[in-house]
């Protein structure tokens, strides 16, 4: 297969992912406040994917593959999807590494092919196995208090805005990284059985499929420093 466009330094695959266009600044680096610029996952796929060199890379690896596949062969089209999976990882190291370095390793490149609707592919970041679906990424300087729940009030700005159905409830979800580990963390918003606001609860998620029971924010903001710090946990609650 062809080589892609001259590649893309690291840096600016980092730009992309954090939507940082500032000249001279180190992208993705930690504020002041303990966490890191956060990403909007959704949004940096978009970015990644509308790069001209992915976008060439996906039209022709993608034509490529379709061509071996015959009818609705499941296991051909999986084959294709894990071949074009690597090769995206082998034409773009560069964007490996800055994925690999932007989540402290908990986050990996992957790849959504769709052989009938071509146009739909895109390049997206990977959390636990793909086994976990997050909107929002967010990495810890340190797990003080109050980075945690600046943290968390990035995942639940992604809750959907319209008010949730009854037996519907409005989800978001989020990635949160420290010195490269990571927790999982799923807000649910809930219709009120009487007028009212709904209720918001949100759990944590060390892995998938072991989610904890539901908390307040606050309840959560110290579950989340106690999985990061656990020896040190009565000193961060302090601020």
């Amino acid at each position: 297969m062809p080589p892609p466009d001259p590649p893309t330094e690291r840096a600016d695959w980092t730009r992309r992912l954090f939507a940082d266009e500032t000249p001279g600044e180190t992208p993705g680096a930690p504020t002041g406040d303990g966490s890191r610029a956060v990403m909007l996952l959704a949004e940096a796929s978009e970015r990644i994917t509308a790069h001209p060199a992915v976008q060439k890379w996906l039209r022709e690896a993608g034509f490529e593959a379709a061509r071996g596949l015959r009818g609705g062969d499941a296991m051909a089209q999986a084959q294709a999807h894990g071949r074009m999976a690597r090769d995206l990882k082998e034409q773009f190291p560069t964007l490996v590494e800055a994925v690999r370095e932007a989540t402290g390793g908990c986050g990996e490149l992957a790849l959504q092919w769709r052989p009938l609707h071509p146009n739909y592919s895109k390049v997206y970041l990977s959390f636990f196995d793909d086994a976990f679906d997050p909107d929002v990424f967010c990495a810890l300087r340190s797990p003080a208090l109050s980075a945690v729940r600046d943290a968390l009030r990035a995942v639940r700005e992604a809750l959907p805005k319209g008010e949730p159905f009854a037996g519907q409830p409005n989800e978001a979800a989020g990635v949160l990284e420290h010195d490269g580990r990571c927790l999982g963390v799923r807000y649910r918003e809930r219709a009120s059985e009487k007028e009212g606001r709904p209720r918001r609860s949100v759990a944590l998620v060390p892995a998938p499929g072991d989610e904890t029971d539901e908390h307040t924010d606050e309840q959560a903001a110290r579950g989340v420093v106690a999985y990061f710090a656990p020896e040190e946990r009565e000193r961060w609650y302090e601020r």
